[in-house]
């Protein structure tokens, strides 16, 4: 063998042994991003779902038979419910919700306290506004984004 090939054999031995001595890179935690305070998903974040299922309907039939100008008020009263009840299903609901965010340390007991204060006021404004409830992919409830997937 010529001193010209022993020394490339040997060079590219010694790379190669380089390169598995090399320590594997330490596993890295995942990356969190910390979360931001927001109010808590589910009934707060969507009374009309829990209002659909007080009324025994699904939010869908909910805007059908509003037909975007009745209240909850009035759609609880022709599927034989009162006002009221709907008032006070909604405030236990969003009271609920409040209540599993501090559990969640997504709110604050300060926080908390300040959201259940206003929940019966919230509750009788939304039974009284007119059913806007848009499904699909250009709402917020559809695909996450105001105007739809990827926009």
């Amino acid at each position: 063998m010529s001193k010209t090939l022993k020394t490339v054999v040997v060079l590219s031995s010694l790379a190669l042994a380089g390169a598995f001595a090399q320590p594997a890179p330490a596993p890295q935690a995942p990356q969190t991003q910390p979360r931001l305070m927001m109010a808590p998903r589910g009934p707060v974040g969507n009374l009309y779902l829990t209002a659909a299922q007080f009324l025994g309907v699904t939010p869908g039939e909910l805007a059908l038979l509003s037909g975007g100008s009745k209240t909850l008020a009035q759609l609880a009263t022709e599927l034989g419910k009162t006002p009221a009840a709907l008032e006070a299903a909604l405030v236990t609901a969003r009271n609920q919700a409040i209540d599993q965010a501090v559990q969640a340390q997504r709110l604050t007991t300060e926080q908390a306290n300040t959201l259940k204060a206003s929940s019966q006021a919230v509750a009788r404004a939304f039974v009284a506004q007119p059913v806007q409830l848009r499904l699909g992919p250009g709402s917020r409830d559809g695909w996450g984004h105001p105007r739809g997937r990827g926009r």
